[in-house]
């Protein structure tokens, strides 16, 4: 049958039931099974189920921006492996994540869970909680589908009563290698579902309500035609990983045998027909399921029961808590004891036992290269470490164990640092951003108790798969070091790692406090932005592209917040602090010299005050043992409001440009920062960023080409069938590692780790091509051993030197032949070692021809044309094998270049968005300070400034241009041609092809 729509939603939000479905379903009097998919919109679904039903004409396939499935559609036919079961596939609505109507969304969900046995949720994204979380119509279910009064014991009923789930992450292959660990994919989801989240997450109830969840990735359909409709792809030209994924997928399916409904009976079409109505009516009536009232109408209608009969409704008294579920009264045909060993209790949703716990898998840290959320890429320390030491004679070194424990972050960082006078409070206030009441060592005494850099590394308590990473410094000021130059180094290292850097002073923001901060107006001295530039050559006011996010927090204030005798805010304060005097004498410039490093240097400003944390000196002095409550309330709510600030808008660590900075990368910019120190130069940022580059991207091509052996060794069952299968393999291989490669690759602008991975990855798919010929070589050559054993035992024998052994000569060639190309083994190499027997066997089979006495001369002569023509075929198939092999390898070269170009033009338009935005913010900033300085009738300042915006808005213009992109097409196709010969004369044109479309 074709597709029909079964449910469709009306206006006044209603439901309305198809009378021609309903027919359908009601002539059907045999088992079903019901297969619900449910997920975003233009996700793929509806071709996910086509491929289930094995149709190409099935549920109507809609494309991006495009109309799409309304409601609920139905296919119906007799099912492919269940005999006397019918399959009943739902294609149910996409919803929409930002525009979506909610609450019939949500009833879509009610329903395509309650009707099927099998629950697909189908998303395009990449296997994360992320996209998990978008599920939220999950944590509505307990609150609208009711099966008894009790919330523990409703939510338990119910875990017992939903269908399988199946998570299908779409257009994405799993990463599953741990080193030398291969996870399978239900310890990959269930890392992900054990992931940090809170109580009222959608992660949090699907742990409670489905039971084993399942993942299925699925790779693209067919890579090389993403902007064609597939529906109108021919079977042959989709991937064959593709099928194979499907095919898996769809064994597992039909294993999970049919849908039930009361009592555990097996559900008939003409029963679904009835759910179908129940639930509809239920859902129209009101917006809370009671499924007792569902399932006294399903009896009713079905006519096995009445409607007062004690057996339809749900027996809740027989629930309680820690009763045994020995026969649920509606079950999916899941058998618990077989699936968890013993009878399920029915508990509540915080008491589940140790059988419905997901298990955490326990991993390797390494980069996100894929789509993959991996446990271990934070570390969580439990106390911090020196990264900075500054010995008594002033020189600084990087501790190697802190570049230890960086290499293990391979998360995207959020970097605080903490800087001031000492004995200011800062180790105190930092702790408070680790929530631990000790950590970074706070001192009592006169002198500066941190020495160097301290780090501590803590899982971001809100930005998931971040880190965070606090930095506490050495006091500066401190009377027995007395080395200025020292604390200038400290102030700008702080400067240079942090994405948020914290300025801490005691009592006021006066001129006193500003004339301490003589730091930054030293930064000059200590911070390059570029190399090009002369030793005297001023480009401070490239800063703000670089510099972190700038917070004053002062301790100890006791003032009132007003101005001229009105309340002021904090920030308020700050920048009344931070106002200009008009003049051009030497104490006014003085004056104004800090207060307008601030203000340009860093892109934005924020300030806090906090009240002394408690009033006795005694305990002031061991503020690390006071505990919470013995602290001044206004204290408390002061820290909480700067720890809210701070995890809240303290941005990811990033380079120039966007680029994300992990821990591996903090630690390797901080040595650079650091020898640059040492060695007598002034830190270059712009140098920084290149040395950088050159040992991270050298360290992509390494991950990306590990990770390409690594799956295709995984995933290539040596020899392949077929040419073409090894092709789709290598090419699946081939974009994840380019992939991995585009993750962590940045600023590689003459194309030469690119080409470099292009170059290893060919050499290894050359290996590995051999290595699959050999094999299949081998195969080959056992399989015709096998199979000609009799021929060889009778040439041995000299049973053919008699009349007549010719004819049995060849009768017996001929079987082993057959034999041959019976067996299972299809390898490349099969007529190629066949070739090459039956070129051992001519000689012979000549010989055996010249003593048959039997044959005339004639006879023998046309016998000896037919083996030369035969062996001349035979050469000709050898031959055409070869030349598809080569005309593959082309194919393979060809299409390796475009996925590099495709995702090289992805990410670098990703990066033009970065860096569009950092100009902007920029621009926008120095806009902001030009109108302030006009405003304060510093006209001349603002004259100054008006060259930086002009040289900003030309960046941004140049940003803007698509020239940039065309420039880095050519040098690929330049860089590709010296290692993928087969591209030569293509790639430009493909090049073209790729950049009109994108402009």
């Amino acid at each position: 049958m074709a597709p029909i729509c079964l449910i469709e939603a009306l206006p006044s939000g209603g439901w309305r039931v198809n009378d021609s479905a309903l027919c359908i379903l009601k002539n059907v009097q045999q088992p079903v099974q019901v297969i619900a998919i449910f997920g975003p919109k233009w996700t793929g679904k509806s071709f996910l189920m086509n491929k289930i039903a094995e149709t190409q004409q099935g549920f109507q396939l809609s494309l991006p921006g495009g109309p799409c499935t309304e409601g609920i559609w139905m296919l119906c036919f007799p099912h492919p492996s269940l005999k006397e079961h019918h399959l009943v596939l739902l294609d149910i609505e996409g919803f929409d994540t930002e525009k979506g109507d909610k609450r019939k969304e949500i009833k879509l969900f009610i329903l395509a869970v309650l009707l099927s046995n099998v629950f697909i949720y189908n998303t395009q994204g990449g296997v994360t909680q992320e996209e998990l979380q978008k599920l939220i119509y999950v944590k509505e279910l307990p609150h609208l589908v009711k099966a008894a009064s009790d919330e523990e014991t409703n939510t338990c009923l119910l875990a017992s009563l939903l269908p399988h789930f199946i998570w299908c992450s779409r257009d994405t292959i799993l990463d599953l290698n741990m080193g030398e660990e291969i996870l399978t994919p239900e310890d990959y989801l269930n890392d992900v579902l054990n992931a940090r989240q809170g109580a009222e997450s959608s992660v949090c109830w699907i742990n409670k309500l489905f039971l084993q969840p399942r993942l299925y990735d699925i790779c693209e359909p067919c890579p090389t035609a993403r902007f064609v409709n597939l529906d109108s792809l021919p079977e042959d030209q989709l991937a064959f990983l593709f099928k194979k994924q499907v095919q898996t997928l769809k064994e597992y399916i039909f294993n999970k045998g049919t849908k039930t409904i009361t009592g555990g009976e097996k559900a008939t079409g003409q029963m679904l027909a009835c759910l179908v109505e129940s639930l509809t009516s239920s859902l129209s009536e009101g917006d809370v399921v009671p499924l007792d009232k569902v399932f006294e109408r399903v009896a009713w209608k079905e006519g096995s029961k009445k409607p007062d009969s004690p057996d339809c409704s749900f027996p809740c008294s027989n629930f309680t808590e820690g009763n045994t579920l020995a026969h649920p009264v509606v079950s999916t045909t899941r058998d618990r004891k077989q699936e968890f060993g013993e009878e399920i209790k029915c508990v509540g949703p915080s008491q589940y036992s140790p059988k419905f716990e997901r298990v955490v898998v326990q991993q390797s840290g390494k980069p996100t290269s894929l789509t993959r959320t991996r446990k271990q890429l934070s570390v969580n320390m439990e106390k911090p470490i020196c990264l900075i030491e500054n010995s008594a004679s002033g020189d600084l070194h990087v501790n190697q164990k802190a570049l230890e424990i960086l290499s293990e972050v391979q998360q995207p960082v959020i970097v605080v640092a903490i800087v001031g006078l000492y004995r200011t409070g800062k180790s105190y206030l930092m702790n408070k951003l680790a929530r631990k009441q000790k950590g970074f060592s706070l001192g009592s005494t006169v002198e500066s108790h941190t020495k160097g850099i301290w780090m501590w590394c803590v899982p971001h308590p809100i930005k998931q798969d971040h880190t965070l990473v606090l930095l506490d410094t050495e006091g500066l000021g401190d009377v027995n070091k007395g080395d200025e130059k020292n604390d200038c180094w400290i102030f700008a290292l702080a400067v240079l790692l942090s994405s948020m850097f914290v300025y801490n002073s005691m009592g006021t923001i006066d001129q006193n406090a500003l004339d301490k901060l003589h730091y930054v107006t030293e930064l000059t001295e200590c911070i390059k932005v570029k190399s090009c530039n002369s030793k005297d050559e001023d480009d401070s006011f490239h800063f703000a592209r670089f510099f972190p996010a700038f917070v004053w927090t002062v301790r100890d204030f006791t003032l009132e917040l007003k101005l001229d005798g009105h309340p002021i805010t904090e920030n308020e304060y700050l920048e009344h602090a931070l106002q200009l005097r008009p003049g051009y004498g030497a104490k006014v410039q003085k004056y104004n010299f800090p207060r307008q490093c601030i203000r340009s240097y860093f892109p934005s400003r924020k300030c806090f005050v906090f009240e002394r944390p408690v009033s006795c000196v005694e305990k002031l002095r061991k503020l690390e043992e006071v505990s919470e409550n013995e602290l001044e309330a206004s204290f408390v709510k002061q820290a909480q409001e700067f720890c809210h600030y701070v995890f809240e808008t303290a941005k990811t660590k990033t380079l120039h440009g966007g680029h994300n900075v992990t821990g591996t990368l903090l630690g390797n910019l901080a040595v650079t920062y650091v020898d640059a120190i040492r060695s007598g130069a002034v830190p270059c940022l712009e140098n920084a960023v290149v040395a950088l580059a050159q040992i991270e991207n050298s360290a992509a091509v390494r991950q990306a080409h590990e990770h390409y052996m690594k799956e295709m060794e995984r995933l290539v069952k040596f020899p392949t069938a077929t040419i073409e299968e090894f092709s789709e393999l290598h090419a699946v291989c081939g974009k994840e590692a380019i992939q991995v490669f585009m993750n962590r690759s940045f600023k590689d602008d003459d194309r030469t780790h690119q080409g470099e991975l292009m170059r290893v990855i060919n050499l290894s798919y050359e290996n590995f091509r051999q290595r699959n010929e050999q094999e299949s070589t081998n195969l080959c050559t056992k399989v015709i051993t096998d199979v000609s054993k009799t021929l060889e035992e009778r040439i041995t024998m000299g049973y053919y030197s008699k009349s007549g052994g010719y004819r049995y000569f060849i009768e017996d060639q001929e079987k082993m032949i057959k034999d041959y190309k019976a067996s299972i083994v299809k390898g490349i190499k099969m007529e190629d070692v066949l070739n090459d027997f039956l070129k051992e066997k001519e000689i012979i089979a000549q010989t055996i021809l010249l003593t048959d006495n039997t044959l005339t001369e004639k006879e023998k002569q046309i016998e000896a044309e037919r083996i030369k023509a035969e062996a001349t075929q035979q050469e000709m198939k050898v031959m055409e094998k070869k030349q598809e092999a080569l005309q593959q390898m082309v194919l393979d070269q060809e299409r390796s270049y475009q996925e590099n170009v495709q995702q090289l033009m992805e990410k670098m338009e990703v990066d033009r968005g970065k860096l569009l935005e950092e100009q902007q913010r920029v621009l926008a900033q120095k806009l902001k300070e030009q109108e302030t300085l006009l405003k304060s009738g510093f006209d001349e300042q603002a004259d100054r400034m008006e060259a930086q915006i002009r040289e900003l808005r030309r960046d941004l213009d140049e940003t803007k241009s698509s020239s940039w992109l065309s420039d880095a097409l050519d040098t690929l196709g330049t860089v590709a041609t010296c290692f993928l010969p087969g591209i030569v004369g293509k790639g430009i044109g493909l090049v073209t092809k790729l950049f009109s479309r994108l402009f």
